[in-house]
């Protein structure tokens, strides 16, 4: 193959800039903005915390039960097509969202915000970034991950924004959602080639699967993913004025500590090379157990000086010690199936959002769950200390 093949060009570079905005935009409006929205149309509603959390829920229930549908999609009708779908049926949902007058439209227009978002971002992305970028892909897709991580720092302050101005969260975030749509269809275009088809799997790769290691990373993984999505949808009505919160300065701590989760995601492979990542997992999930508390505690000084650092940078590392550490210990093929596999349980972080909505309504506070989801990532990392000095899993593909 020339060298010329793989040469840089201009297509290349839109489509990197087109799906890292795709990912900006939906990270921003799906999850780092939506606490902030819901909370507000509770309030608009009458709904209670259980009420708010069962909608929460259903962006994450819709997300998982949406994640499989690319693979499907991409051989079909390509990468291009998927996600200017995905834009559009997030439209649709941000759209019934802004017509619903209870929970019998809220919940399915969550649901199809969710699935939009799965169409839009990661594996149609990573398939688009893969076809045009050849061996600059790890480093294309890092930076992807960078600016979609910065979504959580913007979605924030763009949902604050757009709930005080008058526009309306549903109606501004829809508007993007379709310009997003057109760009997409405008400049995105399919890789010339499909990737080559994935080489059959040897046979027992997927034993190693079952072993304790795996149970570690699949449950920080779960265990993660659901603090972020809990502590995203509670923050606004945890910190209340009776805590001396407004809207706004709630609005800024989400924004800051995502900014601050960006800036963990771009360091990571620095600290990596200084730091074994079973370590930085461990260390991560304890930063997330702090973090929390401080939120549950949800004094000013605790949540700026505790939460915002701690959980921002803590939660942000775990998802990448994780996949690390898949690779690691399980080798490429293994390791790639156990990441796809840890995502898929990663669905079952709709039940946090839910469950702190329930115990909220029955306690007449967001506190008691909020520690409850921190305290329970301090035996996982206890844990994966204790895997500290595990080596490598000879897997079939690895003794070939």
């Amino acid at each position: 193959m020339s060298a010329g093949h793989h040469a840089f060009t201009a297509r290349e570079g839109v489509v990197a800039l087109a799906v890292s905005l795709a990912l900006f935009l939906g990270q921003g409006i799906v999850f780092a903005g939506m606490g902030l929205a819901l909370f507000a149309t509770g309030q608009a509603l009458h709904l209670g915390p259980a009420a708010l959390g069962a909608a929460f829920t259903m962006v994450i229930v819709g997300a998982s039960a949406g994640a499989t549908l690319p693979v499907w999609l991409i051989t079909r009708v390509g990468g291009r097509l998927t996600m200017t779908g995905g834009a559009l049926v997030m439209a649709a949902g941000l759209a019934l969202a802004g017509l619903a007058s209870g929970l019998a439209l809220l919940l399915p227009a969550m649901a199809l915000v969710g699935a939009g978002f799965s169409l839009l971002a990661n594996t149609p992305a990573y398939a688009m970034i893969a076809g045009w970028s050849g061996p600059r892909t790890n480093r294309v897709l890092g930076l992807y991950l960078m600016i979609g991580a910065l979504g959580n720092a913007a979605g924030p302050a763009l949902g604050q924004a757009l709930i005080t101005d008058g526009l309306g969260y549903w109606r501004g975030t829809c508007g993007l959602a379709l310009g997003l749509a057109v760009l997409l269809l405008t400049v995105l275009r399919d890789p010339p080639a499909p990737a080559l088809p994935d080489a059959p799997r040897a046979a027992g790769w997927w034993r190693p699967l079952l072993g304790p290691r795996f149970a570690v990373l699949a449950s920080a993984m779960v265990l993660s993913q659901a603090v972020i999505m809990t502590a995203l949808s509670v923050a606004p009505a945890h910190l209340s004025p009776a805590l001396g919160w407004n809207a706004g300065a709630v609005a800024r701590v989400l924004a800051l500590q995502g900014l601050l989760g960006a800036l963990g995601t771009g360091l990571a492979g620095f600290a990596l090379r200084h730091v074994r990542a079973v370590r930085l997992l461990a260390l991560s999930l304890l930063a997330t157990a702090l973090g929390m508390g401080a939120l549950a505690q949800g004094g000013a000084l605790m949540v700026n000086w505790g939460f915002v650092p701690l959980f921002g940078v803590g939660s942000a590392l775990v998802a990448m010690a994780v996949t690390v550490l898949l690779m690691e210990w399980f080798g490429h093929e293994t390791g790639t199936a156990g990441l796809a596999l840890c995502w898929t349980l990663a669905g079952l972080a709709a039940l946090g959002p839910g469950l702190a909505g329930v115990l909220a309504q029955w306690t007449g506070s967001y506190a008691g769950a909020i520690w409850l989801l921190g305290a329970s990532c301090v035996p996982v990392a206890v844990a994966a200390g204790v895997l500290h000095r595990a080596k490598p899993i000879e897997t079939p593909s690895s003794r070939a």
